[in-house]
């Protein structure tokens, strides 16, 4: 017979809650980078692109009678599996709570388990991406801090020579590391952007306006998509003390991607799921029966798939 707790979280209300919950959950930093690309099953194969390994916009026209470019994958392509991932939430003394506190306790438990597995995957994805952007050949060194130095000329220049590494007019996106954006927006080129005649800030007659994240884009050619990364880790060993750091710090990486990739688009980066959404919600009891546990599994593969579709400013 099904546990009480099994029984509840099975139920419509309660499961449609965990879906929700997962939904609400995926990090906006994480699906900017390497928006989730759904695949029919565990294994698959998609597309890889890199300079020996070119992305070329198909031949639509056909004459009559003659041959039609067929698009697909073959033993050439990259072949991949899924990596499962899973936590899970202990709920004791469930014998103690009404139908109803059980309930909230598992919705609690669902949103706990989904911010927490999106959260490891931004981690991933964004570590993932810091290493592929240093290692482009597009990569420069430009110190942002250094008011000799024009950082919107800087990534203009990486911006169309990344357009033109992804060929396909996928959009330019970028994404700040924290300190990276900080010396971006005291730059005096920046600053000299922002420049008010009259206002509450402005003294004697001039006055300057710090650009926030939103204001990035109309700097730069083609107006990109920008985001910053705000996330923090502690790198420090287990038992010494905290070193928080942010996860994507003095880098700016610059990349071409599409918001809705499939498995053959020459974005740089895509996040592949099962269709069919990716996280699982489930229970199980323990080995010696006494307590239940809500569980959270998902099938995830963070990958580049265009390694000359990015560069970074560091």
């Amino acid at each position: 017979m099904p546990s009480r707790i099994s029984q509840l979280a099975s139920s419509p209300l309660i499961t449609n809650f965990a879906i929700t919950a997962s939904q609400r959950a995926i990090r906006p930093v994480g699906q900017f980078i390497a928006p989730l690309c759904e695949v029919p099953d565990i294994n698959f194969r998609y597309k890889v692109y890199t300079d020996k390994n070119r992305f070329k916009v198909p031949d639509t026209k056909r004459q009559p009678g003659g041959k039609v470019t067929r698009l697909g994958f073959s033993a050439s392509d990259a072949a991949a599996t899924l990596e499962p991932n899973a936590l899970d939430f202990p709920i004791p003394n469930i014998d103690d709570l009404s139908d109803e506190s059980l309930g909230f306790a598992i919705m609690e438990g669902q949103s706990i388990i989904a911010d927490s597995g999106a959260l490891a995957l931004e981690n991933e994805i964004v570590t993932i991406a810091q290493a592929a952007a240093l290692a482009s050949p597009l990569t420069v060194a430009a110190d942002f801090s250094d008011d000799g130095v024009n950082p919107i000329a800087v990534l203009d220049k990486m911006i169309l020579a990344v357009k033109k590494a992804a060929k396909n007019g996928a959009q330019i996106k970028i994404l700040f590391g924290t300190t990276k954006f900080q010396q971006f927006r005291d730059n005096a080129y920046v600053q000299k952007k922002f420049v008010i005649a009259s206002g509450a800030q402005a003294k004697n007659g001039v006055g300057v306006i710090s650009p926030n994240i939103d204001d990035v884009s109309g700097l730069l050619i083609f107006n990109p998509e920008v985001q910053c990364s705000e996330m923090v880790i502690d790198t420090s060993a287990d038992g010494g003390a905290e070193n928080i750091q942010f996860l994507l710090d003095t880098v700016c990486i610059v990349f071409a991607s599409s918001a809705t990739p499939n498995r053959m688009d020459p974005s740089f980066m895509k996040t592949f799921a099962r269709m069919g959404g990716f996280f699982k919600p489930g229970t199980y009891t323990t080995e010696d029966q006494r307590d239940q546990v809500l569980k959270m599994d998902w099938t995830t593969l963070p990958s580049v798939t265009n390694t000359a579709a990015v560069a970074a400013v560091k």
